[in-house]
C-alpha cells in the first residue's frame, strides 16, 4: 500500500520531470526560430490533477488486482470441483460397471448355453446320419451282395435286374433320408449363425482350446490321457465349452489334455 511519504515524493519527481520537459522545450524553440515567443504558455500541471490521475489509477490498479484475484479464485474452486466429480466417478465407474455385468451374467450364460446346446445338437445329427442312414445304406446293400454272390450262376442271371432295381431303391431311401438330414442341418446353420452374430455384438466369445496349451485361467483340466503326437500340458478333447463375456471369464472350458507317456 502506498502512504502519503510515498505520495509526495511522486510528485515532486513528476514536478521535476515536467519542469525538465519544459525548459527542453524552451531550448529546442529558442534554436529553430532564434527568438522567444514572450506570449506562448506552457501549460502548468497542478498537484490537484496529479493526485487525481494516481488515485485514478491506483483504483484501476485495485479493481484489476481483485478481478484477477477472484478469477483465479473462482477457477481453482471450478478446477476443485472438476476433480472432485472426475474422483467420484471414477470411484463409482468400477462399482456401476461391477453391477452391470452381475445383471446381465445369468442372460449371457443363457446365450451361451443355448450356443453350446445347438453345437451338440449338430454334431450328434451329424453323427447320426453316418449311423442311421449312411451305414444302414452300406449294410443293406452289402448284405444284397453277399447274398447275390451265393446264388448259382443261373439264378444271378434270373434275378440280376431285381436285384439291381432293390439295391437303387435302398440308395434312393438312403438319399432321401440324407437330404432331410441335410436341411434339418442347414436349419440349424441357419439358427446357429444368427446367435453367433449375437454373441459377438454382446462380446461372448468361446475359449479355443484344441491342440492349444492348457490355461487354467480359462480352462479346467477334467481328464489326462496319454498322447504321443501332443506334448504334454496340451488339450485333447474339449468336453465341454467355456465362455468369456466383455473380456471377462463367464465359464470355464472343461477339456481333456495330454501328458507323457508311462514308461
Amino acid at each position: 500500500m502506498i502512504d502519503q511519504a510515498d505520495d509526495d515524493t511522486l510528485l515532486d519527481h513528476f514536478r521535476q520531470w515536467l519542469q525538465e520537459a519544459r525548459a527542453e522545450a524552451e531550448a529546442l524553440d529558442v534554436q529553430g526560430t532564434g527568438v522567444i515567443d514572450p506570449g506562448a504558455e506552457v501549460r502548468e500541471v497542478g498537484l490537484f490533477q496529479l493526485i487525481e490521475e494516481f488515485t485514478a489509477l491506483r483504483h484501476e490498479l485495485k479493481l484489476q488486482t481483485r478481478s484477477t484475484r477472484g478469477l483465479q479464485e473462482q477457477s481453482e474452486s471450478i478446477l476443485g470441483a472438476m476433480q472432485q466429480a472426475i474422483d467420484q466417478f471414477r470411484s463409482v465407474e468400477p462399482r456401476e460397471t461391477q453391477a452391470a455385468w452381475s445383471a446381465g451374467k445369468p442372460l449371457a450364460e443363457a446365450l451361451a448355453d443355448l450356443d453350446e446346446a445347438l453345437e451338440r445338437g449338430r454334431l450328434e445329427i451329424e453323427k447320426g446320419t453316418r449311423r442311421l442312414i449312411e451305414e444302414p445304406v452300406q449294410t443293406v446293400l452289402s448284405a444284397f451282395d453277399e447274398h447275390y454272390a451265393r446264388l448259382s450262376w443261373f439264378r444271378r442271371r434270373l434275378i440280376k435286374s431285381y436285384h439291381e432295381r432293390t439295391k437303387e431303391i435302398v440308395r434312393h431311401q438312403g438319399q432321401v433320408r440324407r437330404e432331410v438330414v441335410e436341411a434339418l442341418l442347414e436349419g440349424y446353420g441357419l439358427i446357429q449363425t444368427r446367435l453367433r452374430r449375437a454373441l459377438k455384438s454382446e462380446r461372448i466369445h468361446a475359449i479355443e482350446c484344441l491342440n492349444r496349451p492348457v490355461d487354467p485361467e480359462l480352462m479346467t483340466v477334467v481328464e489326462v490321457v496319454e498322447d504321443p503326437d501332443r506334448p504334454p500340458g496340451v488339450v485333447v478333447s474339449e468336453l465341454r465349452r467355456g465362455y468369456t463375456w466383455q473380456g471377462r471369464l463367464l465359464r470355464y472350458a472343461e477339456v481333456r489334455a495330454s501328458r507323457l507317456a508311462s514308461v
